[in-house]
């Protein structure tokens, strides 16, 4: 009888092993669909120099921040990384996904138990019978295994670890955007410090404006109207300093939320925004692109969409299923130890479907129309990476000729406001031209300002667009364009940085 067993049990492996996975087998979507939307023809700047992309996500960024240079933001993403608390929440739900794929794998496996029991039965007493009460002990292992002959197990298994992944790639993209919404908050407050300065200072000549006037009205040297449009000119800078303080208040209290702290306990030192930028690569080749998270995310959830399809094909075939015993059985429990009270018992069991009323094939359409709705959203996922990468590019390269412009309008308006002053006091124009003049110049300093920050948050979007960081060359070029004719060689290996061919 062992014998016999033993040979059912190796014939039960030899089937396990040996069974075929029935559904389709996965095409990845960046051999057939990423060839099409990363193509170069969306890329109107790639000019025939195109790389075809596969979702990367593994590939090394670092700490893209260091690339500023700023302690006090090198602080603040590093906070963001550790205390965040939704960040937390997004690991623990990775955690969740990889814990869930342990469970569907146990399937896989042979299930053993153990049992216990105790029974005592008492008979009728008009009933015939040797005994009117019988005590029952049993204790004994027991074992049942479903064999996956059709590979419906390991098409969960597969889906359930590709889910892990797309968790794992969610909460990387999660990280990717909350600490680029820090840096650029950041950014926003250093800004905000230098409006706070010019303003500062303009408010300060403002005031001795309003005095000289006033004193010049005294001596009748001015009217009344000059002293009102004066007093009008410094109330207004003061309402103009608060507006900035207000905006700036608000966006350090959402820098404290972001990195997981309370606005009270958030140390961060004022600071001017200066005039360097990053150095940035001056090429978006598609090697980059392929960094993103989240592409790798919308991949692995049509893996898993595909590995599904076969779990529900595998509804057609048979199930086979293997239960087995061994007991040790007796009336009194002194007696369970003995050889006599062993017991066994084997139940192979097949479970053939023959009408299912279309639930079947129903559960395999929704598994197909599943995998199709993947299939598009990965699509989508390239389509809107594409058009952030395009869109921080044009901000860039836009931003910084607007910004020269800006600093000639600027130097422009201040030096009307210097010629138009020395007007004034020699009795040839009136403070009306003075206050217009004032007003552009303050108003166009302040703008660039503005655009100055702009360059800093669009280098952000640019990092965050192209997925996060990259390794530069110690000599590439600071502030460059990016030009068509500096994009990646078709030849530039996998891991090679874009800005070791681009110097």
């Amino acid at each position: 009888m062992k014998n016999i067993i033993k040979n059912l049990f190796m014939v039960a492996t030899a089937f396990a092993l040996g069974g075929c996975m029935v559904g389709p087998d996965y095409v990845a979507p960046t051999a057939e669909i990423a060839k099409e939307d990363l193509s170069e023809k969306h890329f109107f700047r790639d000019e025939g120099m195109w790389k075809e992309a596969a979702p990367a996500e593994s590939l090394p960024k670092g700490d893209w921040w260091k690339i500023f240079s700023d302690p006090t933001l090198d602080s603040l993403l590093e906070q963001c990384r550790k205390n965040s608390p939704t960040l937390s929440a997004a690991f623990f739900r990775v955690e969740q996904a990889r814990q869930n794929a342990r469970i569907d794998a146990s399937a896989f496996y042979p299930q053993a138990n153990g049992r216990g029991s105790f029974a005592r039965t008492g008979n009728s007493q008009n009933i015939e019978t040797a005994y009117k009460q019988v005590d029952r002990w049993t204790v004994g292992l027991g074992m049942t295994w479903d064999l996956d002959l059709f590979g419906r197990v390991r098409s969960i298994i597969n889906a359930d670890v590709a889910d892990a992944e797309a968790a794992f790639d969610a909460y990387n993209s999660l990280m990717l955007s909350m600490q680029s919404q820090v840096a650029k908050q950041y950014f926003t407050i250093r800004q905000h410090c230098s409006e706070i300065e010019l303003l500062e200072r303009t408010l300060a000549v403002r005031k001795e404006q309003t005095e000289l006037i006033a004193n010049r009205v005294k001596l009748d040297f001015a009217s009344d109207l000059d002293l009102q449009r004066a007093i009008q000119q410094e109330a207004e800078a003061g309402a103009q300093l608060a507006a900035v303080r207000r905006a700036m208040a608000i966006a350090r209290n959402n820098i404290a939320i972001l990195i997981g702290t309370t606005p009270s306990k958030l140390e961060l030192t004022d600071a001017p925004l200066g005039e360097i930028l990053p150095k940035l690569p001056q090429a978006i080749p598609s090697q980059l692109l392929e960094r993103r998270p989240d592409i790798a995310a919308a991949e692995r959830a049509v893996y898993a969409a595909n590995a599904r399809i076969g779990a529900a094909h595998a509804g057609y075939f048979p199930t086979v299923s293997i239960s087995a015993n061994t007991d040790l059985q007796a009336n009194k429990v002194d007696k369970l130890l003995n050889s006599s009270s062993f017991a066994w018992g084997i139940s192979p069991q097949i479970y053939i479907p023959i009408f299912q009323a279309g639930r079947i094939y129903a559960q395999k359409q929704v598994a197909l129309a599943k995998h199709k709705e993947t299939l598009e959203n990965y699509k989508a996922t390239v389509l809107t990476a594409i058009g952030e990468v395009e869109n921080a590019m044009s901000q860039i390269n836009n931003l910084k000729i607007e910004y020269a412009k800006r600093m000639d309008v600027t130097k422009a308006s201040n030096k009307v406001f210097e010629l138009t002053r020395k007007q004034y006091d020699l009795g040839f124009v009136d403070y009306f031209s003075v206050s217009d003049a004032s007003r552009n110049a303050l108003l166009n300093e302040r703008e660039q300002i503005n655009l100055r920050g702009d360059r800093f948050r669009a280098c952000v979007d640019f990092i965050t667009a192209i997925g996060g960081g990259w390794e530069l060359n110690k000599e590439a070029v600071e502030n460059q364009d990016i030009k068509p004719s500096m994009y990646e060689s078709a030849n530039l290996e996998r891991n090679q940085s874009p800005s070791d061919e681009t110097k």
